[in-house]
């Protein structure tokens, strides 16, 4: 059916006879090696066993306003859906694109939520996408809406990032928890230097954000190594799988396919927000005592430890114990001075400074150590990044 001879008719027809379904995508932990999350994709199934796809009918739902019939005719088939999932595997979180339509509507989200506890789903295994073209046009509404996801533990991710011009400041005050890199730019990341230091910035931006990484449309072993290798959370494409009807999503979540993947990535993004902590300890120090608070001191695991503290389990014990223990002292060294700074006491500070640098380089060369031999580890690994729990490559679907 072309697009020209579509009509409302046809896709009230089609609801009324409960020809769309889903086909879920499934989503790759870079951490685990593990599937760990789906994407809900509509998909028209006609009587006759035709296939119709999204690209063919989902733009004239939009135009004529009558997706927002489908996307709440569809929820409750979702978390049908998510149910059986669920009892295959309780780890996987489904995903469900909604609408700058359906933020509008300030029914929308009482309905999900009521939907979502009458089905006895736990929020957590629910995210929300939200593309960043309608993140862009949110009304007070939609922003009010999307407040009380976060009370009801359901994510919320920004979909299809790097198409619609989202500003920094967009992105910290909407709360986002995953950012979903758009494969236009994951899939031409590694044609030019210039596609690569996007594909970087992109990343960059989503840990600074403290947010999930996604990168959609990975088609070949390649990117996902480079998107290893730059600590990117999660990968979704056609060299995972493609979108599954539901029954043959769950025969593949099933098989317990696991990946080889690398801890490189996260060592990484620990290095570099090490590094970035002690730049801010030693701005601190030279600005005026009003402004030290640039340098966060809540807790230890703030603003470089929470990584930090995480990544060293995957090291050896022996490496983890001196990390471990140079870090707080570190820590704490820092915390002297900067008490110093805002009372003025220079003499602390000069006492301490020489000491904070040598435990700092001491940091910096252990990480450096251990993502060195984490890279190694990787480079001679004879078997292919994709295998199964049996050592036997998984084969495409």
């Amino acid at each position: 059916m072309t697009r020209q001879k579509l009509t409302v008719k046809h896709l009230s027809d089609a609801l009324e006879n409960n020809e769309f379904i889903f086909h879920y995508q499934p989503v790759l932990s870079l951490r685990t090696g593990k599937i760990d999350g789906a994407e809900a994709l509509i998909r028209w199934k006609k009587d006759n066993g035709e296939l119709i796809l999204p690209g063919d009918f989902i733009p004239y739902a939009e135009e004529t306003g009558f997706i927002t019939e489908i996307k709440k005719a569809m929820f409750p088939r979702f978390l049908e859906d998510q149910k059986k999932i669920l009892q295959a595997d309780n780890t996987i979180a489904s995903s469900f694109n909604i609408s700058a339509k359906d933020l509008n509507d300030d029914a929308f989200f009482p309905k999900l939520f009521k939907l979502i506890d009458d089905y006895g789903i736990e929020g957590s295994k629910i995210k929300i996408e939200l593309t960043e073209s309608a993140a862009l046009s949110m009304s007070t509404i939609g922003l009010q809406q999307i407040a009380e996801l976060k009370a009801n533990k359901i994510a919320l991710a920004i979909d299809d990032f790097g198409t619609g011009y989202a500003s920094f400041e967009q992105l910290r005050t909407m709360p986002f928890t995953i950012l979903k890199i758009d494969n236009s730019i994951t899939s031409n990341a590694m044609a030019t230097p210039d596609g690569l230091t996007l594909l970087d910035h992109s990343m960059n931006l989503a840990h600074q954000l403290k947010m999930d990484s996604i990168a959609e449309g990975v088609e070949n072993p390649d990117i996902i190594g480079y998107l290893m290798g730059i600590g990117c959370e999660h990968v979704q494409g056609y060299y995972i799988s493609k979108p599954l009807a539901l029954s043959t999503f769950i025969e593949f979540i099933n098989k317990n396919h696991v990946w080889r993947t690398f801890e490189h990535g996260q060592l990484y993004k620990a290095m570099v927000d090490y590094i970035d902590w002690v730049r801010k300890v030693h701005s601190a120090l030279y600005i005026s005592s009003a402004n030290v608070g640039i340098v966060s001191f809540g807790t230890i695991s703030e603003p470089a430890g929470e990584l930090f503290l995480e990544i060293v389990n995957s090291v050896d014990i022996e490496m983890y114990d001196e990390l471990n223990t140079l870090y707080k002292k570190g820590f704490e060294c820092a915390r002297i001075m900067l008490d110093a700074k805002s009372v003025g006491d220079q003499i602390v500070i000069n006492k301490h400074l020489p000491e904070f640098f040598e435990i700092s380089g001491a940091v910096n060369a252990l990480l450096q150590k251990a993502y060195s031999m984490e890279c190694q580890h990787g480079l001679l690994q004879e078997s292919p990044f994709r295998s199964s729990t049996d050592g036997e490559p998984v084969q495409s679907y």
